[in-house]
């Protein structure tokens, strides 16, 4: 989130210290709580679609990296836990696609073919562009904010700002509309459709007068504006219904219905949001997650650990069956809505010196991780999981190249969460 807490910075015109943290940490919150999937949001590329197995062999350009022994049975310290992702050789010939961006537009890059192919339909932009997770694509946004806030009015909604949606695999970019620059789009349980935000003017007050509108990807209003209730900001579609996230409460979230305007359910620290799911902890010493079915009312207990929800990131698979979090012990799990059952996965456990995220592949159950060193140059380990597996399957890639398209572009490395 640095990128955006910088521009928030920027547009205070270097207001108060605690003024600039306080916005820079609503900002923050909205994105954490309230996204469907996380959008690598914060450098350059955005592992998005499928993998496929190519006759020849791997040509990531970097040492597979050696399985090691299983992890111990106990829970060491972050001090004890290793620096890199153990598991098996990554398979000859995986490939990825990946979503770049700069100054010039977006590209899907390959990791196998190692060549670039521009996506049309975006205007450049000196910043480049982030982007974020939706049904069957990614919303892209110019990172280059249109004009600061006035100095009178920091907290000010400012001028909008253009967003477009790019499909799973597309080469070219629709236009959704204008909206609030920060985090206008959020994502919509209904296919081809997302939830955009606007303010009246530039000076409204961020947590104050926002509107939401269901829109299809192409701009089209798909229903009337709804007037969010004061202080609370947009988070994501459930749903019929909005997330939204309490901009002086941060902890906060309600369930809401645009139609009536009625809140149907408060919760406490909401860490994830699928389709028709919320996932959510009281915060008690020996509370446990939940996740909320809005369909259907039912409300499962997860073997999850909640006693600390803000350290805890999680993200849905696309249909929300899955929902993949870092536990307290700093290990990946997968916890399976339908079955009910919690599967740990084997070398995810990095010391707090690394930097591990993660994400699901488009429209299926394939989880894929990166891990390095945070904010240093050196190797990068990418690596995948998926239900049936005993064992991560990994590759380290040492090629500057390979690393800076995967690393240090507009959308950013994996990251979990919403």
């Amino acid at each position: 989130m640095a990128d955006i807490e910088q521009q928030l910075r920027s547009a205070m015109h270097a207001a108060v210290d605690g003024e600039e943290a306080a916005a820079g940490e609503l900002i923050r919150l909205v994105r954490r709580r309230h996204r469907r999937h996380t959008a690598w949001v914060g450098s350059v590329a955005v592992l998005a679609a499928l993998a496929v197995a190519i006759s020849a062999a791997i040509t990531l350009h970097g040492r597979v990296f050696t399985p090691a022994p299983a992890s111990r049975a106990h829970h060491p310290t972050q001090h004890q836990l290793p620096a890199q992702l153990r598991g098996l050789p990554m398979p000859a010939g995986t490939d990825f696609q990946v979503l770049i961006s700069d100054a010039s537009g977006a590209a899907w890059y390959s990791t196998a073919a190692r060549r670039t192919e521009p996506i049309g339909g975006l205007p450049p932009s000196p910043g480049g562009y982030q982007f974020e997770r939706l049904s069957g694509g990614w919303s892209a946004e110019s990172k280059t904010i249109p004009s600061p806030c006035p100095f009178a009015s920091p907290y000010c909604a400012g001028q909008p700002n253009q967003f477009y949606f790019i499909a799973d695999g597309a080469r070219a970019a629709t236009r959704i509309g204008a909206g609030y620059a920060q985090d206008g789009v959020a994502a919509s349980s209904r296919p081809g459709a997302v939830w955009l935000a606007t303010y009246p003017r530039a000076t409204a007050s961020v947590t104050g007068s926002a509107t939401a509108q269901l829109v299809s990807t192409t701009g089209r209003p798909l229903g009337p504006r709804y007037r969010l209730p004061a202080d609370y900001l947009l988070g994501s579609g459930v749903g019929s219904d909005l997330l939204l996230v309490n901009g002086t409460q941060q902890n906060l979230s309600i369930l809401w219905d645009p139609r009536t305007g009625r809140v149907l359910r408060h919760f406490d620290n909401a860490i994830a949001a699928g389709p028709e799911q919320i996932a959510w902890s009281s915060g008690c010493k020996s509370c446990r997650v939940q996740i909320l079915n809005v369909s259907n009312g039912q409300n499962a207990t997860t073997p999850i650990p909640g006693g600390d929800p803000a350290a805890l990131n999680g993200t849905f698979s696309d249909d929300g069956r899955l929902l993949a979090v870092q536990l307290p012990s700093r290990e990946l799990a997968v916890f399976d809505t339908d079955t009910r059952t919690l599967t740990p996965i084997p070398g995810t456990a990095l010391s707090s010196a690394e930097s591990l995220r993660f994400n699901w592949q488009n429209g299926g159950y394939r989880l894929i991780i990166t891990a390095g060193l945070h904010n240093q140059p050196g190797p990068l380990q990418l690596a995948y999981w998926q239900p049936g597996n005993t064992r991560l399957k990994v590759a380290t890639i040492r090629d500057p190249r390979e690393i800076t398209e995967l690393e240090t572009g507009a959308a950013g490395p994996l990251s979990g969460g919403l």
